[in-house]
């Protein structure tokens, strides 16, 4: 979260783009974490638990912590149409700042205004 905070939250304003955190911590927890880190995106609370449940992200192998959230990323199209999952159960499988920066491109390059001249190359479509 500290590499998006510092890399990639100065890009988002001028590139249109938005990020957004769900948490299953507490709405007080969530803004001391998001104010720690001088984020200025925002933290959504599912304290209930709910949104995790809904989305079957949930792992629940052990009884006394159970459910803990497994911690995924979802890039959206403009019409918030999944684009990409990344499951970050290991941290391996969280997205790199360069890899959402790849992401972002590529929904962009959808965009009919995204190229200038008459025609988009073909591997933009």
């Amino acid at each position: 979260m500290t590499h998006y905070v510092t890399e990639l939250q100065p890009e988002l304003i001028v590139n249109y783009c938005k990020l957004v955190v769900v948490s299953v911590d507490s709405p007080m927890l969530s803004r001391e974490v998001r104010d720690g880190l001088g984020a200025t995106f925002p933290f959504l609370c599912d304290a209930e638990k709910k949104v995790i449940t809904d989305f079957d992200i949930v792992d629940s192998t052990d009884a006394y912590h159970s459910p803990v959230a497994i911690p995924y990323t979802f890039v959206l199209d403009r019409d918030r149409t999944i684009f990409k999952i990344y499951n970050g159960w290991w941290y391996v499988g969280r997205p790199t700042v360069e890899e959402l920066r790849m992401d972002l491109r590529a929904l962009l390059a959808r965009r009919p205004d995204w190229w200038y001249g008459k025609s988009a190359p073909p591997y933009a479509m």
